[in-house]
């Protein structure tokens, strides 16, 4: 401790002593410093249990700051999920109420924007404080995960809501962002363009190409319809309409033809037997005209007297007499099946044979690309 000497003399002062006893000069008082100490160490003692209670309470008050988009990405994998179950949770982010007609599994997720919310980027809430608040409010959560069947939610301890709509304001902010109040737009199924529908007008090859494709459809079926009725292997005999080529053939049922041997429509339905088609006809029409297998008349008269040299042929078809010797030429007659009829000349165009029956009618004989015999000579 520092001594006390007088200001005037020098002289050492004692401790308690008011004044000099070598020149009586008056002493100041002494200051009392113990105020000072114990005001230092009552600092040091708060100070020291301030930072203790900081210990202390870090220890429990483990809380975590996590963005809802990175809560939402936890919440998707159970896994990661289940490190966070005993963690006090702060979030924040928009309002989002199932009963805003939004396909939610419980009443309440939230969301950092309208735009994530449509991405399935949410937390599913679990609270019983936000009946009043409408979608798209922001508030601030603190909770935990926790799994309620199935599913892992955030149960909500406390909720600040930092900027409330009404339950009516953010359904109205839903449907703006959200689009919920559009018209939902009629969607017309349009047929693929290859569908077959009843009444369409088809070949033999087009069904026989795709029979499903037709089964059960009624159509207008364009094939040959021949001279007779085809022998099965089976020993049935089955009328039939052909394809164009003669080649192909459908069996027809429930009616058959009066006619034969030309190019016809078969009104009928498409059904499936084994997966083979049959068509179960309703009626029947020549093209160009109504033809008839029987004929009154034995032969086809020649009218322009011509009395020269001819071959009789008869007809094993309806035939369709032309002004030329082409299948291009013009229609001008009809020869009958079984009629005869006197050819008095022949020209062949290297792929089939016509007989000329008087100047500008002419009936082709004979096909060989189809390889077809339409008249057959009889003398």
């Amino acid at each position: 401790m520092k001594k006390r000497v007088c200001p005037r003399c020098g002289n050492e002062i004692q401790k308690g002593e008011s004044f000099c006893r070598n020149c009586g000069n008056v002493m100041p008082k002494e200051k009392d410093h113990t105020y000072i100490y114990v005001g230092v160490a009552m600092f040091v003692v708060i100070f020291i249990v301030i930072i203790g209670l900081g210990i202390l309470g870090s220890e429990y008050d483990e809380t975590k700051n996590i963005i809802v988009d990175d809560l939402s990405e936890i919440v998707q994998d159970e896994d990661r999920a289940e490190d966070y179950l005993d963690t006090t949770i702060h979030t924040s982010g928009y309002l989002f109420r199932k009963e805003d007609e939004l396909d939610i599994d419980m009443d309440y997720a939230i969301s950092s924007s309208a735009k994530s919310f449509k991405k399935k980027n949410y937390v599913l809430i679990d609270s019983d404080e936000l009946k009043n608040v409408g979608s798209l409010s922001k508030v601030s959560m603190d909770g935990s995960l926790e799994k309620k069947s199935g599913k892992i939610v955030f149960n909500v301890d406390r909720v600040t809501v930092d900027k409330k709509l009404s339950k009516e304001e953010g359904k109205k902010e839903l449907e703006k962002k959200l689009g919920l109040n559009e018209e939902k737009k009629v969607v017309v199924k349009e047929e693929p363009s290859d569908t077959v529908k009843d009444g369409s007008t088809v070949s033999v090859d087009d069904i026989l190409s795709d029979p499903e494709k037709y089964a059960g459809k009624r159509l207008k079926i364009h094939g040959m319809l021949p001279q007779s009725v085809l022998e099965t292997s089976d020993g049935r005999l089955i009328a039939t309409v052909d394809n164009m080529t003669l080649d192909k053939h459908i069996e027809i049922r429930g009616a058959s033809p009066d006619f034969g041997g030309c190019e016809a429509m078969v009104v009928g339905t498409v059904f499936l037997e084994n997966g083979t088609p049959v068509i179960n006809a309703y009626s029947f029409e020549a093209l160009g005209n109504t033809l008839s297998a029987d004929t009154s008349d034995a032969y086809y008269p020649i009218t322009d007297g011509y009395t020269g040299y001819t071959d009789t042929y008869e007809a094993n078809y309806d035939m369709v007499i032309r002004n030329d010797y082409s299948t291009s030429a013009a229609k001008v007659d009809i020869l009958k099946k079984g009629q005869l009829v006197k050819i008095r000349d022949i020209k062949s165009t290297g792929q089939d044979i016509w007989g000329l029956i008087e100047h500008g009618k002419w009936v082709c004989i004979e096909d060989w690309n189809k390889g077809m015999t339409y008249l057959t000579k009889v003398n």
